[in-house]
Formats: structure tokens, C-alpha cells, sequence
């Protein structure tokens, strides 16, 4: 609990234990009135029926000592314990309404919003703890915790946000072909056109994405939707020109009402589609679910399962491409932290599974990425904070079946190391230049399917 209460007047708090009691006895008895659960009772060593008993005590407590707010705390945190956040809330705001001002009110309702998912509500409560006098210092760094896990969260009552990117990329190696024009088929040299060995090119790129969220009328549940998209068009090679776009739509459930503070699960509907040359090349249909944990405001855990099903279509150049069509599943296990209040770090495990009608084209993978993002004072002006993030990541795949036109007796087995240097240099809040440099090196037992692709990118990234 917080720092103990300033002195209050007499006459305020009677008046506002007064006003408690007309209002319960228009709703009816104190049991009737707060037996409504909004989350899932945390009783401990205490039966439901002993809580409220003991708050109808409490409540009888009130009426006998209206000058005695530490009551009224104790019933709203029973009430709190039995799921009823709503009756927490309710007793704390009418005892705010004729003591303003007190921190401690403040900071409680914060929290209780807090924990029913009122997120914007919570961050007013927070906002003005922090504006009272003398604010201890412990009170500050919680308010600023729970601040900053909602700023993190991004969990607006109802929002519409997105972003669009576009930019100039050069590749060493565009098409991610082998290095050597001579590859070994089944044992024997062979050699390659110039359209399969590596070779470098520019593309102009574009992407984007939009998202909007509404929360229901019923507490904890809103819907989401959202569409993101890339194009990219090539100098030389116009068989690698692309264009491809994702949506998704469906609900997200606060499971705060669960008994599961801080924890939200969804469920969409997705489905995508690429095209390559102008031409169909992939369509996908399936579901994806997500379950988000902010462990504490500088930690934070996230599980996602997605399954598709993709159907892959024959085009100019690429004559077999159907024959991939089939099941595909992955999975992302993902664990945040703030190791300071302007550097994070990020570990990802994943794991997928590609089916296909030929048993060569079906694959599985596992993998591991790690990131970190550093927010830094810009180096020239004022203007909004830089920052620099690195990804490094490790994959391994391994194919079902020989390839018979590369190697009759072994499947394909291939090693991926990626790594990716990130500089965001905004402008303004929402408009940023964007540099990048990668590099992706595939070592594989099919020296025609080795490669290695260095990348660097410019671009402008505008947020709205």
C-alpha cells in the first residue's frame, strides 16, 4: 500500500461514507451490491463466504467510523480479492469525490483500471498521483511502471495506427543464387545460366501496414483488424518483382477477468497472398492465436501458434511452384526485457513446419533470434531520441525427401545465419530516415542451394 493519508476533514469524509450508504441502500443490501466478480477471486487461505462476511463487517465498520478511510481501503481490497474490481472502484471513486487530491486514492484506482483492462482510465488515475504535492518517491516509481507498461502494451481503449516505409535496397547476391556457375548434380559438374548463379541488383521498395482496434462494450474483449503489405520492383531482374499482402481479423481477450493480471490471449482469422512477376504465385488461409504476458513493466513473455494453408500456383518462371502447396505450421516463443530504461533485448525460439506434395519440398525448422534495441540522444539537433537495433538469428532446416535432380541419396540439409544492423534517425515523431545493413549466409549439403547476400537499405518511414 502507499504512504500513509495527509489529514482530511471530518465533515469530507462523513459526508462521503453518507453518500456510500444512500447509494448502497437505492442498489440494495451490501452483499447484493457487490456480488457481481469482474475478474477471478483471489481468496488465498480465506473461503469466498469469509470474505464476505468480513465485508459486510467492514461495511458495517464505514457507517460506525465515517472519519476512518483506512476501512474503506481494507473493504475495497477485499472487494478486489472476491473479483469485484467494479465494487473496489466504485467505493474508492465516491470517497475521491469528497477527499480530492489524496495520492493514495489515486494510485489505487490506477491500479484497479489497471487490472480490468481501462487502460487510458488507469494512466488518468497515474497522471494525477503525479501531479499531487510531495509525492513520496517509492509512489513515483510505481506510477512510472505501470505508465510504462501501458505505453508499452499500446492498449487504447479503441485506436487506429500505421506506418508506411519505402526506400531504395541494393544485394549482392538478389536472387539467392549459388556463388560458382559449376554446382554438382547427383555427383557429376554441371553448369549454370546466368540467371541461376548469384548476381546483384537494386530494387526500389515499398511497405506498409494498418491496424485498428475497438474495445466491446463488454470488459477485457475487442476486436482487431489489420493489413500489411511489401512491393518491390527490381533493375534487373524483374522475375524476383513482388508483391505481397496479409490480413487479419479477430478478437483479443483480456484475461485479467480470468484471475490473470497483465495477460491477454487472440484469435484471427489470416490469409495472404504473393504475387511474382505479375503473376499469382501464393495464396494462404488459416489461424493464428497469441498469447501476450507483461510479466512486470520491464518484462515481458509471448507464445504464438499460426497455422496456414498455402496454395501455391504455377507462374512464367516458375513451372513446378504448385507442387508446394500444402499444411504449414509455426510457432514463436518470444521473451522481452528492459535492461534499462532506453536498452531492451529480445530472445525469440522458433520452430515451423512446411508440408507439400512432394515429400523434397517438405520441410521443418527450428531457430533462435536475438535482438537488442538502443535509445540514444540524437548525436545533431533536438529532435526525438536515435535509435540503433541489432538482429542476429540461427536456423536449421531439413528436407523430407532426396531432391533426385540434385542428390538421389540425401535430403537436403541447410544451416542460416542472419544478421541485421538498424539505424533510425527520425525527424519528427512520426517520420524517421531508416538505414539498414544485412548479411544471410545459407551453407547446404546442395552446394547449388549455398549462398551468402549482403543487403543495405535506405528509406523514409512515416507513422500514423
Amino acid at each position: 500500500m502507499a504512504s500513509p493519508l495527509p489529514a482530511v476533514s471530518r465533515f469530507s469524509v462523513t459526508a462521503a461514507v453518507n453518500i456510500l450508504a444512500v447509494l448502497t441502500t437505492v442498489v440494495g443490501s451490501p452483499a447484493l451490491a457487490q456480488s457481481s466478480e469482474n475478474v477471478a477471486p483471489r481468496t488465498g487461505e480465506l473461503s469466498a463466504d469469509a470474505i464476505q462476511a468480513e465485508r459486510d463487517r467492514l461495511f458495517q465498520l464505514m457507517m460506525e467510523r465515517p472519519d476512518d478511510l483506512d476501512v474503506a481501503f481494507q473493504y475495497a481490497a477485499l472487494s478486489s480479492r472476491a473479483g469485484d474490481l467494479e465494487g473496489a472502484i466504485s467505493t474508492l471513486e465516491r470517497m475521491l469525490i469528497y477527499a480530492p487530491g489524496l495520492p493514495r486514492l489515486q494510485l489505487e484506482l490506477g491500479v484497479l483500471y489497471f487490472r480490468l483492462g481501462a487502460y487510458e482510465t488507469a494512466r488518468q488515475y497515474f497522471d494525477a498521483t503525479l501531479a499531487g504535492p510531495d509525492v513520496p518517491a517509492e509512489v513515483q516509481t510505481r506510477v512510472a511502471q505501470y505508465i510504462a507498461a501501458i505505453d508499452r502494451q499500446g492498449s487504447s481503449a479503441s485506436d487506429f495506427a500505421g506506418s508506411v516505409r519505402t526506400g531504395l535496397r541494393y544485394q549482392s547476391n538478389a536472387n539467392a543464387g549459388p556463388t560458382n556457375s559449376t554446382v554438382t548434380l547427383n555427383g557429376l559438374p554441371y553448369l549454370v545460366d546466368d540467371l541461376t548463379v548469384a548476381g546483384e541488383d537494386v530494387n526500389a521498395y515499398a511497405n506498409g501496414s494498418v491496424r485498428y482496434r475497438h474495445d466491446l462494450d463488454e470488459q477485457g474483449i475487442a476486436i482487431e483488424a489489420g493489413v500489411s503489405g511489401y512491393a518491390a520492383g527490381y533493375d534487373k531482374r524483374d522475375t524476383l518483382n513482388t508483391a505481397a499482402a496479409e490480413v487479419y481479423l479477430g478478437p483479443t481477450f483480456d484475461l485479467a477477468r480470468f484471475g490473470l493480471d497483465d495477460r491477454s490471449l487472440s484469435v484471427f482469422l489470416v490469409s495472404s497472398g504473393v504475387l511474382l512477376e505479375g503473376d499469382r504465385y501464393l495464396g494462404s488461409l488459416g489461424a493464428s492465436t497469441t498469447f501476450d504476458w507483461q510479466i512486470s513493466p520491464i518484462d515481458a513473455f509471448s507464445f504464438q501458434f499460426t497455422y496456414r494453408y498455402e496454395d501455391y500456383t504455377n507462374t512464367k518462371t516458375r513451372l513446378t511452384a504448385e507442387q508446394q502447396s500444402g499444411n504449414r505450421f509455426d510457432t514463436q516463443v518470444s521473451y522481452s526485457r528492459y535492461l534499462t530504461e532506453n536498452l531492451s533485448v529480445t530472445g525469440r525460439l522458433l520452430a515451423s513446419r512446411k508440408e507439400a506434395r512432394d515429400g523434397y519440398l517438405a520441410s521443418s525448422d527450428v531457430g533462435a533470434v536475438v535482438s537488442t534495441a538502443l535509445r540514444y540522444t540524437a548525436p545533431v539537433g533536438e529532435g526525438p531520441a536515435w535509435i540503433l537495433a541489432l538482429d542476429a538469428g540461427v536456423s536449421r532446416r531439413n528436407y523430407d525427401d532426396p531432391d533426385i535432380m540434385i542428390n538421389a541419396q540425401e535430403s537436403q540439409q541447410d544451416t542460416e545465419l542472419t544478421l541485421n544492423l538498424r539505424q533510425i534517425m527520425p525527424f519528427t515523431e512520426r517520420v524517421a530516415l531508416v538505414t539498414e545493413a544485412g548479411y544471410r549466409k545459407v551453407w547446404s549439403n546442395y552446394d547449388i542451394k549455398a549462398f551468402d547476400n549482403i543487403t543495405l537499405s535506405v528509406g523514409v518511414q512515416s507513422a500514423f
